[in-house]
């Protein structure tokens, strides 16, 4: 940086009343007061990037009376958050009002919450796990969760031993946990016999004054938050004497906000005499008990219905069961973007179809590699599937689609070969089965200019002949007309091939995405859809639900 700007900066800095107190390695910090509506605050501001790429940090030096213990937006570390990360982005050609900016967010933070306790309780609720994660004492234990049944009043810990360190997993279903070991590189699982109980909840966390830190405070928030929740956690230990088995207990809780965990470590001589009894070790933790430290849980949860879910709005595909015939360049990407939308997880499956192998000349379009090289396409894009999500249920086909018998048992059919041979026949055997279910076709167009994509069902509009009208030679004709120059053709021998580049595939699978999008949200119209990379010589074709032709030798009878 330009020793004027970091000059006007240090002017600016000086003039609010800060002081430098260290400067290393570029990295500067400063002591000062933010000056809120109902007092000073002191902080210190650390400067460590002045591209500011990251915002500088601000952190609280003391609490002030007319601040709350526990507030939002505020570490336990006392760094407050006062942008959110991308909202604003600072001029580094301009750092001296950059930093001015970051002070007068921070006082203007600092000054709601000084003033609005709603406005403290809804984003304390927002980021209460960061709260009760972080900075607590003793630190959290970390947990992965994996599936659990609904209903479910507990589950068992495995143990993963992944690269010489173990870790705790949640889950119900020992394949589960072996295949989660497998994929996070760790050579076993070792399933224990203790228990942790589990709990739903509708309702956000209640914000305390102050985290809980006993067990007692521990049952006086879970009254405060949900008083069926805490009266079902009060059963466990009046009766399941199970959880006295062990020399702790532990509790996880599913939230609106993500999965909250709690223990606490049990006296060793109560815990004993307590087995036939467990009512007796419940009247201790009321007691003297009470003062017991509490554990927190840090839980990470790994489960495909969350994996799958967590960033939609919509359903996603889990329960569906998919049929991809072409394991080629469109339909590898494809494939595994449908598995990221939850294909083959709950009681749906991905069946992958294709006869050819992978050769040279198909790698560099295609998402697979080397080490695939002449595998069959459908197995060995079985095989990559399954190595990034193992709990998927895929099933490969290494034939013809129509050697395949349930080509039609599917929920959704695609056709993503590309080949308008191909194409026609599915269309014709869709239309002769009389199928209820979707078809949707998705295919490249000359050399990469455009994609297209049509969802064929029985709505009423076109079928994927109705794309090609005949003249009085018989010769059949693009209906809608995209390309204005004939594409290049490549020959090697006597194979002939469309040269295009990889990105071509990755823009037909997402257009077929789209469509699968549409569908789960109730409505895949526009069935025919167009979409062309820019600077292409391509005439510009509407979006819509094609129409039936009347002399469609496919659909004209149906």
């Amino acid at each position: 940086m330009r020793d004027d700007r970091l000059g006007e900066t240090l002017r600016l800095l000086t003039a609010r009343g800060f002081s430098s107190v260290g400067n290393r390695a570029g990295r500067r910090s400063f002591e000062g007061l933010l000056p809120c509506k109902k007092g000073a605050v002191r902080v210190r501001l650390v400067i460590k990037d002045w591209d500011f790429q990251s915002y500088p940090a601000i952190f609280l030096l003391d609490t002030p009376d007319f601040l709350p213990p526990l507030m939002p937006h505020v570490s336990v570390a006392g760094g407050l958050c006062y942008f959110a990360p991308g909202s604003v982005v600072l001029d580094r050609y301009d750092p001296a009002t950059a930093i001015a900016q970051c002070l007068q967010q921070a006082t203007a933070v600092l000054d709601r919450i000084a003033s609005d306790p709603d406005y403290r309780s809804k984003d304390i609720q927002d980021e209460f796990l960061v709260h009760w994660e972080f900075g607590q004492t003793p630190w959290p234990w970390p947990v992965l969760i994996g599936s659990i049944p609904p209903n479910s009043v507990s589950a068992n810990y495995s143990l993963l031993d992944v690269d010489g360190s173990r870790r705790a997993i949640i889950a119900s279903d020992p394949a589960e946990v072996a295949a989660f070991a497998k994929a996070l590189g760790g050579q076993s699982a070792m399933r224990t016999n203790c228990k942790c109980w589990l709990f739903k909840t509708a309702m956000r966390p209640a914000v305390p004054e102050t985290m809980p830190k006993t067990v007692k405070e521990l049952f006086a928030w879970l009254q405060q938050w949900d008083r069926t929740m805490y009266g079902g956690i009060q059963r466990v230990l009046e009766r399941e004497s199970a959880y006295l088995e062990y020399s702790f207990v532990t509790f996880a809780i599913d939230t609106p906000i993500g999965w909250l965990g709690f223990g606490f470590d049990l006296d060793q001589v109560k815990r004993l005499g307590a087995k036939r009894f467990p009512k007796l070790y419940k009247q201790h933790l009321h007691g003297k008990g009470g003062n017991r430290t509490i554990l927190r849980l840090s839980i990470t949860d790994i489960s495909p219905s969350y994996v799958h879910s967590r960033n939609l709005s919509f359903p996603d595909l889990r329960d569906k069961r998919i049929t991809l015939v072409g394991c080629g360049a469109i339909g590898s990407f494809l494939a595994q973007s449908l598995i990221r939308l939850g294909a083959g997880h709950g009681r749906g499956s991905l069946t992958l179809i294709d006869p050819d192998t992978l050769q040279p000349e198909n790698l560099g379009r295609h998402l697979l590699g080397y080490p695939s090289l002449f595998k069959p396409k459908a197995d060995a894009l079985k095989d990559y599937l399954l190595r990034e999500f193992p709990l998927a249920k895929i099933e490969s086909v290494p034939k013809s689609a129509t050697e395949h018998p349930q080509l039609f048992g599917a929920d959704l059919l695609i056709d993503a070969t590309g080949e308008e041979t191909v194409s026609e026949l599915l269309n014709g055997l869709r239309i002769e089965h009389q199928s209820k279910n979707p078809l949707l076709h998705v295919w490249i167009k000359g050399n990469g200019e455009c994609v297209q994509s049509l969802w064929a069902d029985r709505s009423g509009a076109g079928c994927f002949r109705c794309l090609k009208t005949s003249d009085e030679q018989h010769y059949r004709r693009e209906r809608f007309p995209v390309l204005n120059q004939q594409p290049m053709r490549g020959a090697v021998g006597c194979q002939a091939f469309t040269p295009y580049a990889v990105s071509s595939p990755m823009l037909a699978a997402a257009l077929a995405v789209d469509s699968v999008i549409d569908w789960l949200k109730g409505d895949p119209s526009p069935r025919f859809r167009t979409r062309s990379i820019e600077n292409a010589d391509v005439r510009r074709i509407k979006n819509q639900d094609i129409s039936k032709l009347k002399e469609c030798p496919a659909c004209a009878q149906q």
